[in-house]
């Protein structure tokens, strides 16, 4: 009898550490909005060695980037510091933006397919959260957070179906150090709004190899593009 006393005490207590540290492990999933900023926001002009000034090519891309979405997903464990609480987490989110200021309407009437930028920045932060405020059920927070961004632009241009001509265009995917702030408010516990800035680095942009015609100037021959990459982002996210 005492054996079983014994047994179900020690099942009793593994059982409630467990769902302490449970209750401490937060999972959560973002819908992100982002204007971009820095070089990626600047306007592209066109480029005079192109038709119809498309492709951006060369010295333009990587800029222009029009208002984009994005999903992220985040582990955190919160620890309880007597006012409010404080959580380490792990971020990762995929962020994507087309070209907007009109290009699409240009890359369309040359026949082109337009570049596309997809930014996944991959960090580690704390977020502190208070939970004092007056209003029964939501709590302020602010966290920064540092790690690094993958960005990669799909190929452009292509074969022009009036012309003929071939100018096509691939870029190498790279990596920069990148860092985000933010503040928000949560409504309840599984739902939060926060203002962001992500900041994403200098991006080296290079062509790949083989990517042009023997008409037009070599891949290897043209300059390293160097682009700020930043964005404003609305994150709604949802807590489990």
């Amino acid at each position: 009898m005492k054996r079983f006393v014994k047994v179900l005490c020690l099942t009793a207590i593994i059982m409630g550490v467990g769902t302490a540290v449970q209750a401490q492990f937060r999972q959560s999933a973002f819908l992100n909005g982002n204007i971009p900023t820095g070089d990626f926001a600047s306007s592209a002009s066109a480029n005079a060695l192109t038709t119809n000034g498309v492709p951006l090519t060369y010295t333009e891309i990587g800029k222009d980037a029009s208002v984009g979405f994005g999903l992220g997903y985040r582990a955190s464990y919160r620890f309880d510091v007597g006012v409010g609480e404080v959580a380490p987490f792990a971020n990762i989110d995929f962020l994507w933006n087309t070209i907007g200021g009109g290009w699409s309407d240009k890359y369309s009437d040359a026949y082109y397919t337009t570049p596309t930028y997809f930014n996944i920045p991959l960090m580690a932060g704390v977020s502190y959260i208070y939970d004092e405020l007056p209003w029964d059920d939501i709590a302020a927070y602010g966290e920064f957070g540092i790690g690094t961004d993958f960005l990669w632009i799909t190929p452009e241009g292509g074969t022009n179906k009036v012309t003929n001509a071939n100018e096509e265009f691939a870029y190498k995917a790279n990596f920069a150090f990148a860092w985000m702030i933010g503040a928000g408010a949560y409504f309840g516990q599984h739902v939060s709004a926060g203002l962001y800035y992500y900041g994403l680095g200098t991006h080296n942009i290079d062509y790949t190899d083989n990517t042009l015609d023997e008409h037009l100037l070599s891949a290897s021959t043209l300059p390293r593009e160097r682009r700020s990459v930043g964005s404003v982002m609305l994150r709604l996210g949802f807590h489990f």
